[in-house]
């Protein structure tokens, strides 16, 4: 009986001690072992991607957004500024400069970089 005992638990160590070696070299997910009140281990795999917002299929890529073009084309001093279109690759903005009607572009990712 007592042998078996011993058996039984260097066996359940030797098991815990793999798992946690698994569960650390993997970074992407995780593993939860809890222990309820009615004494049953509740294990729990979860996926640390899956949370993250790219995997998402609403999100959008982090770039230029019209709000950040507006800004942008008033600080360059541009008067009433207005989109005048948005591509995947561009935003374009109208407004007015010294009273001449002028045209800015920016690109469409992050930080609104000027084109022309």
């Amino acid at each position: 009986m007592r042998k078996s005992l011993h058996n039984i638990l260097a066996a359940g160590l030797i098991a815990v001690g793999a798992i946690s070696a698994v569960s650390s070299t993997s970074s992407a997910q995780s593993l939860d072992l809890y222990i309820g009140p009615d004494g049953r281990p509740d294990v729990q795999f979860r996926d640390r991607d899956r949370d993250r917002r790219y995997y998402d299929e609403e999100y959008e890529r982090p770039g230029c957004s019209e709000r950040q073009a507006l800004r942008r084309a008033s600080r360059l001093g541009v008067r009433d500024p207005e989109i005048q279109a948005v591509t995947r690759r561009q935003i374009v903005v109208d407004g007015q400069q010294r009273g001449r009607f002028v045209t800015v572009a920016f690109a469409n990712r992050p930080g609104c970089p000027r084109l022309g």
